[in-house]
């Protein structure tokens, strides 16, 4: 059940998909909706363009006029009362945030009070970027003690939800999620599970279906030989869908500590929404 969303803003295309992302959801489950936006703090030291995943020595920290902030808070004011707007004008609600810190870390922490974050694959500063996932939304799902939700830059009705399954807690987080996603807007599922052992594979795909065939969804399963990664690519390829639903970390002794690398891996690699379950 979600009955609270939060949706990390900023400027960017991104943010905003994931703001219409959230309403969607916030109808279906009638949630409250909470816009955070986060001053970062590296901007006092930094220069605005530099991409903080990695280290530039040919750049040297400067520091900036504290009235920068000042600016930065004018900007977030400015995007969240239109944010504010065009949820008044869908007929909903909103609680806005402004919070100063290491956007990352803000949001995984805020977002711990809330049943889901909605943010985008990338931020405002996308362009500047060396990876196809942005550095915040990646600490965010290293962080995130609750399911997080990553956007593409334009919004996409779901019809279909590709839910990868390898039986681990994440994966059956992920799998209740979904099937509560279903039986409110009768998306269909289909269920994968990728193993090189064809009998643990089935084995697995029957876990999965013995909790979703009592609840009578449109839904469907199947077990592919070897890695999941190349195993989602090619069955999304056959079978096209709209979303990605799966755990951040699958069966590792690390799980808790480190983000799944089939997960990191597909993050990077499938151009749809992933909805992540930890």
């Amino acid at each position: 059940m979600i009955k609270s969303l939060l949706v990390a803003m900023d400027s960017s295309a991104y943010a905003r998909a994931g703001l219409d992302h959230a309403l969607e959801l916030a109808k279906v489950y009638k949630a409250r909706v909470t816009g955070l936006y986060v001053l970062d703090v590296r901007y006092l030291e930094m220069p605005p363009y530099v991409d903080y995943s990695y280290s530039f020595e040919a750049v040297p920290p400067v520091v900036a006029p504290l009235d920068l902030m000042d600016k930065f808070r004018a900007k977030s004011e400015r995007i969240l009362g239109d944010v504010r707007e065009k949820v008044e004008k869908a007929g909903m609600t909103i609680e806005t945030r402004i919070e100063e810190g290491v956007p990352g870390q803000v949001i995984a922490d805020m977002g711990d009070a809330f049943d889901l974050i909605v943010m985008g694959k990338r931020g405002e500063h996308a362009k500047w970027a060396r990876d196809l996932l942005g550095p915040t939304a990646e600490s965010v799902t290293r962080r995130s003690a609750s399911p997080v939700l990553l956007v593409e830059q334009k919004w996409r009705a779901v019809n279909k939800a590709l839910v990868l399954f390898d039986g681990s807690h994440p994966a059956n987080r992920g799998l209740k999620l979904a099937a509560d996603l279903a039986l409110r807007t009768g998306i269909a599922l289909r269920v994968l599970t990728a193993d090189d052992d064809a009998e643990r594979g089935e084995a697995t795909v029957a876990e999965a279906r013995a909790y979703l065939e009592p609840l009578a969804l449109d839904a469907s399963y199947s077990a592919f030989p070897g890695k999941a990664v190349k195993a989602a690519t090619t069955a999304l390829a056959d079978d096209p869908a709209d979303l990605v639903i799966m755990g951040m970390r699958g069966h590792s002794p690390l799980r808790y500590l480190i983000l799944g690398r089939t997960t990191e891996q597909l993050m990077r690699s499938v151009e749809l929404p992933v909805l992540l379950a930890p």
